[in-house]
Formats: C-alpha cells, structure tokens, sequence
C-alpha cells in the first residue's frame, strides 16, 4: 500500500468526492464497486463518478488538478476550499471506508 496520506492538520468537513476513472480500468473497476457497497443503503449518492474517457474535461481536469492522468483518482474537497489528490485503488478504499464509517457515526 501507498504511503499517500490526506492531510490531518486539522479536523476538515468533506464537502465533495469525485472519482476519476474510466470503464475498462481494472483497477478503477474495483474501487467502483467497493463505492457501490458503501454507498448501499445510503440516501444520495456519495461520490461523484467522473469517466475520463466519455468526458474529455474530466481527463483535462485531473491532469491540472492531480498532476497525472492516473486513475483511480479520487479528488477530495474540503469546506476551507483545499483540494487534495488521492491515487492508488487501495488507498482510495481505505480513505472511503473510513469516511463512510464516519459518517454512520454521526448518524
């Protein structure tokens, strides 16, 4: 697993998640599901999915933002307006698992 880390500095609000991916991506394909079980049972979707490849401005929009045209990537907003960058299906998972468990808590 990747060392990539969301910052913690202190403690932020998510105010959006999108995914960059697009359909024929393995890996992309099982962060899209493990979404899909986090997201079941849950009103609204969570994260919005962002295919690079039917969307053009998608691609364009992670490259400037991200820095690379990798995907999965998932773009983390916070309610200060930081934007943070977040590879690695692995990482992806770990980091929306414990955002979802988060977010039952409060619930």
């Amino acid at each position: 697993m990747s060392q990539q880390r969301i910052s913690k500095t202190k403690r932020q609000t998510i105010n959006h998640l999108a995914l960059y991916h697009y359909q024929s991506c393995p890996f992309c394909g099982i962060t899209r599901e493990a979404i899909k079980y986090m997201e079941e049972g849950k009103p609204g979707k969570l994260i919005e999915q962002r295919d690079i490849q039917k969307q053009p401005e998608y691609r364009k929009e992670l490259i400037q933002g991200g820095g690379k045209a990798q995907v999965p990537c998932l773009r983390v907003e916070t309610d200060d307006g930081a934007i943070q960058w977040l590879y690695e299906s692995r990482d992806i998972i770990a980091f929306l698992q414990h955002y979802t468990k988060a977010l039952t808590a409060k619930n």
